[in-house]
């Protein structure tokens, strides 16, 4: 079976054509293949048909059997990857850093090697205000990121 890294290498101009990008691979013992894609915009259904289909296409099921799923991540799952950023400006964000801090706010901005948030905290003066204050925060210190859902 292919290695993860032969899939992406395989898939990167295909994607690139439609303005998507691998947000994981994975290959379970059995050849469960999983791949997630996402876009620039967004992800509809039928790009993860092309994708599966192009897949299979350079995948040999004669020589190994193998399971192919395609799709997109789900709103619970954490951002892996910078390209993930920008089309979540304006939502609700929880950032754990690399130093065990968490940090909570809406995304302000994503340039090449940070991100801008917006938080609001208690003021230490008077309880009942909240401080706002725009903080970046370089990607290299985040160790896991995810939307936060609006209820």
């Amino acid at each position: 079976m292919m290695a993860p890294e032969e899939i992406r290498s395989k898939l990167q101009d295909f994607l690139d054509e439609k303005n998507l990008f691998i947000v994981d691979i994975h290959i379970s013992p059995k050849n469960e293949i999983e791949i997630i894609i996402d876009g620039d915009n967004y992800v509809s259904i039928n790009d993860c048909i092309e994708v599966s289909r192009y897949v299979e296409g350079f995948l040999n099921r004669d020589i190994e059997d193998f399971s192919l799923t395609v799709s997109s991540p789900d709103a619970t799952q954490p951002l892996k990857t910078i390209r993930q950023y920008p089309k979540h400006v304006g939502k609700n964000i929880l950032i754990h850093t690399t130093d065990n801090n968490e940090i909570k706010g809406k995304i302000i901005s994503v340039s090449g090697e940070e991100l801008t948030i917006l938080t609001k905290n208690k003021d230490p003066n008077n309880k009942k205000k909240t401080i706002e204050q725009e903080i970046k925060v370089p990607f290299s210190i985040i160790q896991k990121a995810r939307i936060l859902l609006p209820y």
